[in-house]
């Protein structure tokens, strides 16, 4: 996995392929955001995630670059049913996706409810 933009420990791993991404479902549970370095709404999605990944450090969380990697964006779209959109947060449990949102939804508290709503019976 690429480290994108930044080789920060807080930066997030980057999915380059369908094979990493599909190894990346089979986990318990992972958060996936794609993202669009030319958007100027992902970039503040994008923002709201490292928020995220500071208060969560140790949620697995995963970057699909939507320019980069059209075809791990569509392989998502094509197997969850879920319809593309950038920026978008689906989190993923056990390769299911239970939650999702996109654009001004994105936001580190909706996120951790998200993961709160999966570990809560």
């Amino acid at each position: 996995m690429a480290l994108g933009w930044s080789q920060s420990a807080q930066s997030i791993p980057e999915i380059d392929s369908v094979e990493e991404c599909t190894a990346v479902l089979e986990q318990e549970i992972a958060v996936l955001f794609k993202h669009s370095p030319t958007c100027p709404v992902s970039w503040m999605a994008h923002r709201e995630m490292m928020q995220f990944r500071s208060q969560q450090p140790d949620v697995p969380l995963y970057l699909v670059s939507v320019r980069r990697r059209r075809d791990v964006s569509r392989f998502l779209a094509e197997n969850t049913g879920i319809q593309h959109e950038s920026p978008q947060v689906i989190v993923f449990r056990r390769g299911k996706a239970v939650a999702s949102t996109s654009h001004d939804g994105i936001t580190a508290d909706a996120v951790c409810g998200f993961l709160t709503a999966q570990t809560t019976p």
